[in-house]
C-alpha cells in the first residue's frame, strides 16, 4: 500500500519531489511541531486532572 523505502538518511531528511525541490524540511518541522502540540496539551490536562483529584478528596 505504501512505498517508505529511502535509500539514504539524507533522502529522508530532503525528501526530493520528482520535480526536483526538496521539501523534507518543512514536513519533518510540522511533524515535530505537530507532536510536541499534543505531548504538551496531554501534559497540561495530566496536571489539571491530577489537581482537580486532590480537590475533589
Amino acid at each position: 500500500m505504501f512505498n517508505f523505502k529511502f535509500n539514504s538518511i539524507s533522502d529522508a531528511i530532503f525528501m526530493q519531489s520528482s520535480n526536483g525541490q526538496y521539501h523534507g524540511l518543512y514536513v519533518w518541522s510540522v511533524v515535530l511541531i505537530v507532536l510536541l502540540s499534543i505531548s504538551i496539551t496531554f501534559l497540561v490536562y495530566k496536571v489539571q486532572i491530577k489537581n482537580i483529584g486532590k480537590k475533589i478528596k
